[in-house]
């Protein structure tokens, strides 16, 4: 009798837990393929899937190419747009394709779109509109849900939450997720810079890294509006990269005032020289900052947020996630999870501490993010 009675309440449990079982196993098998190479992935030794198809966007005057990740199975499927940060190889990128079978493979209907600026270190205005109208295709696609979510990686998250406050769209979107996202351009800019950031009035200090500031310029001239500024830092930064830094410098004197504006700017690393420096910036420049800034769109995101990012992160702050956090207005719509030395590079002979931190309170923390993101689509397949 004895026997019966706890027999009969395993199968109860196993009965009212389901659901909580599955998500947990998909949600460390997802964590795994994460943290690993993707030649050493596991998710897919154990859960068939998905198809793969190449797909084309109509934007607003060109063709955005993507790819569409079906799961296996019949039935309504949780949309969900997967936008790619700063990568040469856009969707292409071996962990992006990883991670997008992966949640696949969990039950996602996934696209993956190719952003040319992104691409080329290039962020553009018009990104947000490439990423609101591939949403728009993703929710027509068959046995896709009625409502839907973004996944926005580093820089790939700025655009997207500009995306998901349109209200062409906004009342679709039931998360974003970010994980390396930004909320004010300008401050990454002087982060990225001088390596400063600050907190709740906490400062900390990053070594910037001095060939990001250079690269950034020389994809981004086109917002000067003197064509011989433009041609003369082109030549200056080429210059640079050839570690001709006297030549550089003496060519940098003959800068008009939007060229030398622009060159003083990226050469400082001083965070107090910073503002005003940037205010000295020509008008175009410092309103494409702001376009750019999804602080301006926040309050407009009716969806949840699920914010991730790495304390070490050398070329966003995480602070920008917490300072993304705090402007949501309804704190029951966040969770933020910030991963303590969880992306960095292993010592080697690590500490106690080192290992704690690492993949017991960031595997944590992240492995609760991901498990948030498959109930929230769960919740919307019902």
């Amino acid at each position: 009798m004895k026997k019966f009675i706890f027999l009969s309440a395993l199968v109860i449990i196993g009965m009212l837990y389901t659901a909580q079982i599955k998500r947990a196993c998909l949600s460390l098998l997802i964590l795994i393929d994460t943290v690993r190479p993707p030649d050493k992935a596991v998710m897919g030794k154990f859960i068939d899937g998905p198809t793969k198809s190449k797909v084309t966007v109509r934007g607003k005057g060109r063709v955005i190419h993507a790819d569409l990740y079906r799961p296996l199975g019949h039935g309504r499927q949780f949309p969900l747009l997967l936008v790619h940060g700063v990568n040469p190889t856009g969707k292409d990128d071996e962990q992006l394709v990883l991670l997008a079978q992966d949640l696949a493979r969990a039950g996602f209907l996934v696209l993956v779109p190719d952003l040319e600026g992104m691409k080329t270190l290039h962020l553009r205005i018009s990104d947000a509109e490439d990423i609101l109208q591939s949403f728009l295709y993703l929710s027509n696609v068959e046995r896709a849900g009625p409502r839907g979510g973004m996944l926005g990686i580093s820089y790939g998250a700025g655009p997207m939450m500009l995306a998901a406050a349109d209200p062409r769209i906004r009342d679709k979107v039931s998360v974003v997720a970010t994980f390396g996202g930004y909320y004010d351009l300008r401050t990454v800019m002087s982060f990225v810079l001088t390596g400063a950031n600050e907190s709740g009035g906490q400062r900390g200090y990053l070594r910037p890294e001095a060939p990001l500031r250079w690269i950034f310029a020389y994809r981004n001239l086109d917002h000067l509006r003197s064509s011989e500024d433009r041609k003369k830092l082109r030549d200056i930064i080429e210059k640079r990269n050839r570690y001709e830094i006297a030549e550089a410098d003496r060519m940098a004197k003959s800068l008009g005032p939007e060229g030398r504006s622009l060159y003083n700017f990226i050469l400082n690393t001083d965070p107090v020289r910073f503002p005003s420096l940037y205010d000295s910036l020509p008008f175009q420049v410092r309103e494409y900052v702001n376009q750019l800034s999804p602080a301006r769109a926040v309050p407009y995101i009716t969806a949840s947020f699920i914010i991730v990012h790495g304390i070490d992160d050398y070329s966003v702050p995480y602070t920008e996630s917490v300072r993304l956090a705090d402007a949501v207005g309804d704190k029951k719509r966040v969770l933020l999870a910030l991963l303590p030395q969880f992306m960095h590079i292993e010592p080697i002979e690590p500490s106690a501490e080192d290992r704690y931190q690492r993949y017991v309170l960031g595997g944590w923390r992240l492995f609760t993010a991901i498990t948030t993101l498959l109930e929230k689509g769960e919740m919307e397949r019902q």
